[in-house]
């Protein structure tokens, strides 16, 4: 089977010649691997590797997807500047503006953290809106460069509760603002939720058969009350919309989310993407199995105390272990998630040496 052929028969439950694997890379890792694997944005690494090329919108090419186009209504002007190594972005209306900071693509002040900035960022939200764009060139051209070798996903969000409690608020004042002004901060989650079904909408209209909506959710940051009251009802209308559609719909969700699996159940997704297992992680890809059932699409972090750490001869037995019959025969892509630290050809090598004593 060609890449693009066994990931598309893991997505429908088929059966494969092997198990299914993919990886994802950046400069960390290119910056160390061989200067002729270093092409194309980890693509010619990829093919080095000879793994099912799953690629998220156009990471690491010159391609972008360019729907949902998130714009705000008239009057509002936004800016960017540097500041050393921070990232300021204002966002001004006629009634005030809102001041955001990041260091490395990390808030370190956020925009909304008071009850006016709640009132004046839900107005923003009403007269907002998404445009959509005609991304059929884009991904003509990510698949000429992936050929048979796998396909694209095209990757969005995070939806309303992630955003603000990862991106507009932080924790502390999300539920602080909750707790004390309910009914107001009803209201601006209200807001953006009504504008992120027009984006649910042109996400399902575009041309990616595989959806995935980036929540990064952890049970650090989300209860099962808080994720049953607002934020699983937003991702089962993601859901419904993308299904509906005739495409596939995943949740990238790479935190502790076993106390959530329950709270999943009901949101109807079809799999996670990012599913990660302790230490890093706290949720076995079998007990999500158990919780979510036997036909759920997992793409399976693999733990970096077998990826990374420790002696690389031990990667093959690791995996040994852990790919037990079940997981097997089960929807599973087993991901070697490497964006943002630096890992030695010599373990991705390993996954492949294992991974090419199951085939047949």
């Amino acid at each position: 089977m060609t890449g693009r052929e066994r990931l598309n028969a893991v997505l429908r439950g088929e059966p494969v010649d092997r198990p299914a694997w993919t990886t994802l890379v950046d400069g960390a890792t290119l910056s160390i691997a061989p200067e002729e694997l270093r092409g194309n944005g980890g693509l010619d690494f990829y093919r080095h590797l000879g793994c099912d090329i799953f690629l998220l919108d156009g990471w690491g090419t010159p391609h972008a997807f360019r729907s949902p186009d998130l714009r705000w209504g008239e009057g509002v002007a936004v800016r960017s500047w540097a500041e050393g190594a921070d990232c300021v972005t204002t966002v001004q209306t006629g009634r005030g503006e809102l001041r955001t900071v990041t260091r490395r693509g990390h808030p370190v002040r956020y925009p909304v953290t008071t009850l006016e900035e709640v009132r004046l960022y839900r107005e923003l939200w009403e007269g907002a809106r998404f445009v959509g764009h005609d991304d059929t060139p884009v991904l003509a051209a990510l698949d000429a460069l992936i050929g048979d070798d796998g396909c694209v996903a095209r990757f969005w969000g995070p939806s309303t509760i992630p955003r603000l409690l990862e991106c507009d608020m932080g924790s502390e004042a999300f539920y602080y603002l909750l707790h004390d002004h309910r009914e107001e901060m009803e209201g601006l989650i209200d807001a953006i939720h009504q504008r992120e079904l027009e984006a649910f909408r042109l996400l399902a209209e575009g041309p990616c058969d595989v959806v995935i909506l980036c929540e990064n959710t952890s049970i650090y940051y989300i209860s099962p009350e808080v994720y049953r009251r607002y934020n699983g009802p937003h991702v089962r209308d993601f859901v419904e919309i993308v299904k509906a559609a005739g495409k596939t719909a995943l949740v990238h969700m790479c935190g502790h989310v076993r106390a959530l699996l329950q709270e999943f159940r009901w949101t109807g997704m079809e799999g996670i993407h990012a599913l990660t297992p302790p230490p890093t992680g706290d949720t076995p890809w079998e007990l999500a199995l158990d919780v979510l059932g036997e036909e759920t699409i997992l793409f399976g972090v693999l733990d970096p105390t077998i990826f990374c750490l420790g002696p690389v001869e031990q990667i093959g037995p690791a995996l040994d272990a852990l790919y037990t019959p079940r997981l097997r025969r089960s929807r599973l892509v087993l991901w070697a998630a490497a964006d943002g630290i630096a890992v030695p050809l010599e373990r991705f090598l390993a996954i492949k040496a294992w991974v090419e004593k199951q085939a047949g």
